[in-house]
């Protein structure tokens, strides 16, 4: 099981997904977008219906399903290549003394 404090360090494939863009915050309503098949630096790729959509991870806030609830996520915090969000959580760890 992942918690929650570390998903955005982690490989986020196989997840189910709900977004609304950014920009308008509050008018718009989280959207069920699918499940995520892809992860690439700046797109999240997903998979729903048999149909395949792109989202920039920039523009977009997330919420990712864990089996315990759910996690709302920024998607600037997870641009990135996923080896390289999980190494910066290794610096992290070890620039703690």
């Amino acid at each position: 099981m992942i918690s929650p404090k570390y998903l955005i360090y982690h490989d986020l494939i196989g997840f189910r997904v709900q977004a609304k863009l950014k920009s308008k915050p509050i008018h718009s309503k989280f959207k069920d977008v699918g499940v995520v098949i892809d992860d690439t630096q700046n797109m999240l790729i997903l998979e729903k219906n048999n149909e395949i959509k792109k989202y920039i991870k920039k523009d977009y806030i997330f919420r990712i399903t864990l089996n315990d609830g759910m996690l709302e996520v920024n998607g600037s915090k997870i641009v990135g290549i996923p080896e390289n969000r999980l190494r910066s959580l290794k610096k992290k760890k070890w620039s703690r003394y």
